[in-house]
């Protein structure tokens, strides 16, 4: 991996940047799906950049998410990110299933509450050191304190923040299936909240095609959530 260290620095600096510019951008359908089964094979090869950026293209917003909602400041956030990207790849040259390590998602979260947890550290060594004035002691007394290991918190936020990922990832897999009109209607009726009726005269149905449709792709939607979380829970990498 040593080697390597520069290479891949260098390269998720450049992706954090493209993935944080003020244009943001959107996702695509190719890559937010979650993690295939061969991508992880393949991020074994620390050079195959074209993989290891739809690994971070697929879960950098994720990371960055639970940073942020940790308590930390974007740029502290988005260091989390490349860290915790970076760490991931220091892990892939020895990479192997092992249904008894957990799952893909459970690894994740322990390699980012980590880097989240050494960011605290560092935030209240750094505040600690300061001079203890009044403004001083204020802004220790707003960081965490290290040793408590706020698990349970990041863990929370986590799961939601991964539910939403699921949901998104989704949404993406089932634009792709999914007859155009159909789900539109389901995109105006179920996520946009408009009613059925004022949605059939925007799409040229009558109300009885209206709540079939949007009927038939909330059941797909939910059929391909369950089949992704499965997907995700079976796939297991060493720790």
């Amino acid at each position: 991996m040593g080697k390597h260290a520069k290479y891949l620095q260098s390269t998720f600096v450049s992706m954090r940047a493209e993935a944080l510019c003020p244009v943001d951008w959107a996702l695509s359908d190719h890559d937010s799906l979650p993690t295939r089964s061969s991508l992880l094979g393949r991020l074994r090869n620390l050079d195959d950049e074209a993989s290891w950026r739809m690994f971070f293209e697929t879960y950098w917003r994720l990371i960055y998410n639970v940073a942020r909602k940790s308590g930390l400041a974007d740029a502290e956030a988005q260091d989390v990110v490349q860290e915790t990207v970076i760490a991931v790849a220091r892990k892939m040259p020895g990479f192997q299933y092992d249904p008894g390590k957990g799952s893909f998602k459970q690894w994740l979260l322990l390699i980012t509450r980590r880097r989240i947890h050494d960011h605290f550290r560092r935030l209240y060594r750094s505040a600690n050191a300061a001079s203890q004035d009044d403004e001083s002691a204020a802004a220790i007394e707003c960081l965490p304190d290290p040793g408590l290991e706020p698990d349970a918190a990041i863990d929370a936020v986590w799961e939601a923040a991964w539910h939403q990922h699921l949901l998104e990832t989704a949404l993406a897999r089932l634009r792709q299936q999914a007859n155009p009109k159909h789900y539109q209607a389901f995109d105006y009726c179920v996520l946009q909240n408009l009613p059925p009726s004022q949605v059939g005269t925007m799409l040229g149905l009558n109300i009885a095609q209206v709540y079939l449709a949007k009927h038939r792709i909330g059941r797909a939607l939910k059929r391909i959530v369950a089949a992704i979380d499965a997907e995700v829970s079976r796939r297991s990498v060493a720790r």
